[in-house]
């Protein structure tokens, strides 16, 4: 069985992770296919934090 306390605690601990060194720097794009003039408009600090909301969701709903 998964343990829902310790997903959300290690997502959490990678999101302050990432926080602490330089994750904001870390710049993605949040479509697939992006074009080549197009600069990035999110960083790995913001998918994280998608992510974890996207397991909470996940976790009320079971």
């Amino acid at each position: 069985m998964i343990n829902k306390d310790e997903i959300l605690y290690k997502l959490n601990t990678i999101i302050e992770y990432l926080k602490n060194n330089n994750g904001y720097n870390y710049k993605l794009y949040n479509h697939l296919c992006p074009d080549i003039d197009i600069q990035p408009d999110s960083n790995i600090v913001e998918y994280a934090e998608d992510v974890l909301y996207l397991v909470n969701l996940l976790i009320d709903n079971k």
